[in-house]
Order: structure tokens, then C-alpha cells, then sequence
């Protein structure tokens, strides 16, 4: 089978559906169909947060309907290869009542060993007495650079990859390796308002993202009631929308360091060791509504299957930018940087409830000159 790319000759951009698909080999053993988003056109490694949302869906094949991912965390052991399937091996640590455990290991050249390995966890719905939460009115807070951009979709997209190098150098000689992420529309606002007062620990980068597609439904029977206790069953496919989350939260995530640092041109090396997302809320909170079929001028159109039908907003869905589309955003900063790694941590937003649907940490490495100290 040949890896699909994740855009078309004519920059149409492979709905999250299609780039997070899976190939079934046997029970336990699953396959990449779409190659990995790589930030440069394959000259350096693939998007980890393609890896770590997909082995999350792997392992989601092989729990019994009703369990929704709440917990993952993620080692990167080799760089991905753009060009090579991702070979997905899936081991059951426990079954409970309410919880439910799995191990991925990833491979994608047998001979050159496993290139990540993940334990997720999966639970049951269940209610609460209390929801407690950090109350941010997001608007307000960082006002100084959202005034004038209510709508996501107004800020610039996230760039191929965030170092000042790629985006004042590299990217100007090479224009053609400006490519959009697949399955999501992700907008990255510009901080440098609320940032340049601030120390590095106090500095934020806000990353906006939306679904490209439409996923299957959550729950039956759909839309869910108020109450998920009464009769609802959660869908298989309640993963794919976490998953969606999963694929934004590593983003451009360690760029931070060194940006918030003002050491953007620093550092020699970097990539990913671990990732962590814990969910704190259910599917009602996490539904990834389908995208609106209209083409955004500011932003590379989606590949739909079914290209005859006309583009349409959605019906019912009154919430979101004024085309209908349905907003995340992911609240990133440093938090540790010492000894040669750095340490991301993010809270992500309903952007329109403000209700606090995740939080993440990602301990990377990261190497400066030897002339620099942190």
C-alpha cells in the first residue's frame, strides 16, 4: 500500500478522518494509511502528535464501546520517517469495571526497533457533585492581542514549524515547504503585546484549532441529553474526537522554550521525550462538530470525499466564528528549562464556554550553544 499524502496537487488539506485512519492486521495490530505531517517536506522527521493521536486511536480499537480516553502518556524514542507507515502494536494491561489500560509500541523500520511507546487509559461516563475549575475569561486576559481578531480564523496559521530560522530564513529560500497540517485548522496568535513585558515563566502562546471534516457521532442516540447517565452509550468513535484534541496538543510545543527565552536561534537540538494530556472532562465537552463547507479565504480548502455535494453551513449549530466553526484553544508556556531539556505545559479551552477540557506537559530536549545559559 502506498502512504497517502495528506494534501492534494491542489492544496486541498485530508480531513482528520482520513489523516488519523487506520489499517487492521490482526486483533491487536494496526497501520498508518496516511504518511505523517512533516514540518519540511521530509527533510527533518514527522509531527508527533500524529503518532501519539493515533496510537491513542489504536488502542481505542481495542476497548469495548462506552470508554472514552481520559489519560495518555507518550515516549519518543526515534524520529519518525515521513515516507514509512507507522505499525501500531496494541497489549492490554487491565480491564476494570469503569477503567480500562493500554500499551501501544509504535514501530515503522522493524530492523531500526520501536520509535514510541505510549500507556493510555480509557473510563467509563460518570457524574459529579462538583465541577471545579480555574474561571479565565480568555478575551479579557490577552485582549492586548485578540482585539481586532475575534474570529480564529483571522490569525495567521500555525507555521510548518516555529523557529525563528524556519519562518525568517528558511522558509523565504523554500516557500514551496509551507505546507498546512493535516485534520485540523490551527491559527497561531501573535504574543508579542502581552508577552514583551513579561519574563520568560510569565510569557503565554494562545493556538487556535478547529476540525477539517466530520467525525462520526459519539454517542447513541446523538445529540446526547443533558444527562449522559440515562441510556446514553458512548461510541467507539467518542475516541476520535478526543483524538483530535491529542493531535493539536503538541503543536509546535517546544519552539516555546527557546522563543520565550529570546534565545530563539540558540539552540543546536531538540525534539520530544515524553508527552502527557489528561482530559478532565466527558464527550459532551470534547465533540469536534463538523466543519462548514465553505472555503475560508485565509486558509487552504479541506479535501471532502464526496466533492459534488454544495458547500453549506451547518444546520443547528449556532455556536462558533460566523461560518460555523467550532474553536479550541491551547494556553502554552514554560515552565522548567535546565540541563539540557525544557518543559511545555498547556491548559486547552472550549473557546466559546471556556470550560477547561485538558491540560499537557511535554518534557523535551533541547541543547544550546555552548555560549548560552538558561
Amino acid at each position: 500500500m502506498v502512504v497517502r499524502p495528506y494534501f492534494t496537487e491542489q492544496k486541498k488539506v485530508l480531513p482528520f478522518d482520513k489523516t488519523i485512519e487506520l489499517e487492521k492486521i490482526d486483533d491487536w495490530t494496526f497501520r498508518s494509511i496516511v504518511k505523517a505531517y512533516s514540518p519540511t517536506g521530509g527533510e527533518n522527521g514527522t509531527y508527533g502528535g500524529h503518532v501519539f493521536a493515533q496510537a491513542a486511536w489504536a488502542a481505542a480499537q481495542t476497548v469495548d464501546e462506552g470508554y472514552l480516553i481520559h489519560n495518555i502518556t507518550g515516549w519518543f524514542i526515534l524520529g519518525g520517517k515521513p515516507n514509512e507507515h507507522y505499525t501500531y502494536r496494541v497489549t492490554k494491561v487491565r480491564d476494570g469495571y469503569n477503567y480500562c489500560t493500554r500499551s501501544v509500541t509504535v514501530s515503522q523500520i522493524a530492523a531500526h526497533g520501536d520509535m514510541f511507546t505510549c500507556t493510555c487509559s480509557f473510563k467509563k461516563e460518570e457524574g459529579s457533585p462538583f465541577h471545579i475549575q480555574d474561571i479565565v475569561d480568555l478575551k479579557e486576559v490577552y485582549r492586548d492581542v485578540l482585539e481586532g481578531k475575534e474570529e480564529p480564523m483571522e490569525h495567521p496559521p500555525a507555521p510548518s514549524n516555529d523557529s525563528e530560522y524556519f519562518r525568517k530564513t528558511y522558509l523565504p529560500a523554500h516557500p514551496e515547504h509551507f505546507n498546512p497540517i493535516g485534520g485540523l485548522h490551527i491559527r497561531k496568535a501573535n504574543m508579542e503585546k502581552y508577552n514583551v513585558r513579561r519574563s520568560a515563566i510569565d510569557r503565554r502562546q494562545l493556538s487556535f484549532y478547529t476540525l477539517r471534516g466530520s467525525l462520526p457521532v459519539p454517542t447513541t442516540p446523538y445529540p446526547p441529553p443533558i444527562d449522559l447517565q440515562g441510556g446514553v452509550k458512548l461510541t467507539r468513535e467518542a475516541n476520535l474526537h478526543a483524538c483530535a484534541h491529542l493531535y493539536a496538543s503538541d503543536r509546535n510545543s517546544l519552539f516555546i522554550v527557546p522563543n520565550h527565552l529570546d534565545r530563539p536561534r540558540d539552540f543546536t537540538r531538540m525534539a520530544s521525550l515524553s508527552h502527557s494530556v489528561i482530559f478532565h472532562v466527558g464527550i459532551k465537552d470534547l465533540i469536534m462538530p463538523a466543519e462548514p463547507r465553505i472555503d475560508h479565504p485565509n486558509a487552504d480548502p479541506t479535501l471532502w470525499e464526496d466533492e459534488a455535494l454544495p458547500l453549506c453551513n451547518l444546520e443547528g449549530y449556532d455556536k462558533g466564528d460566523r461560518d460555523g466553526r467550532k474553536w479550541y484553544v491551547q494556553e502554552a508556556h514554560v515552565t522548567r528549562a535546565t540541563g539540557g531539556r525544557g518543559l511545555h505545559t498547556s491548559r486547552m479551552w472550549d473557546y466559546d464556554t471556556g470550560v477547561h477540557i485538558a491540560t499537557t506537559f511535554q518534557d523535551g530536549l533541547i541543547r544550546f550553544k555552548n555560549n548560552a545559559k538558561l
